[in-house]
């Protein structure tokens, strides 16, 4: 029972075939190293990704005081929650008067301007008029949330 020359070629080709496989097999490079312990499938980056960038988004749209649920009881709460160098609400001044008088005397619901890198807001709602001075420019949800502040003050 003697192996004849075309299996011994057979299996010294297999041989040599085996032995290429394991040497690329050794040779190649490790995968890198999971991230923070954990490794996630190419479907869970996405979704993962995907969070992250709707996270993002909602931060630029919801205001700081959403984020927390805060609303200010005070003017002067109100004045540091947005960063305001001025802010008048009736007879009640806070801060360092400026001259927004010419801003004051309009008759608007909503004002809006810039003045020297300053941002000037005038709104008035249910017969109250709150004028507020600061470097900030704020956004309309930040806007309507004063005009709603005016409601509980």
């Amino acid at each position: 029972m003697y192996l004849q020359v075309p299996e011994v070629i057979a299996l010294v080709l297999a041989l040599v075939v085996l032995g290429v496989i394991i040497f690329f097999i050794a040779r190649r490079t490790p995968p890198p190293p999971p991230e923070l312990g954990t490794r996630y499938t190419p479907g869970e980056q996405e979704i993962i990704r995907q969070v992250v960038e709707l996270k993002e988004r909602l931060d630029k749209v919801i205001p700081p005081y959403g984020r927390v649920g805060y609303i200010p009881s005070s003017l002067e709460e109100l004045r540091d929650l947005l960063g305001f160098k001025y802010v008048k609400l009736g007879d009640k001044e806070i801060g360092e008067r400026m001259d927004v008088d010419m801003y004051e005397k309009l008759d608007v619901d909503l004002l809006q301007a810039e003045r020297g890198g300053e941002y000037v807001y005038v709104i008035r709602r249910g017969g109250k008029k709150l004028v507020a001075v600061g470097s900030q420019y704020l956004d309309y949800l930040t806007i309507r949330f004063l005009s709603e502040f005016l409601d509980y003050v």
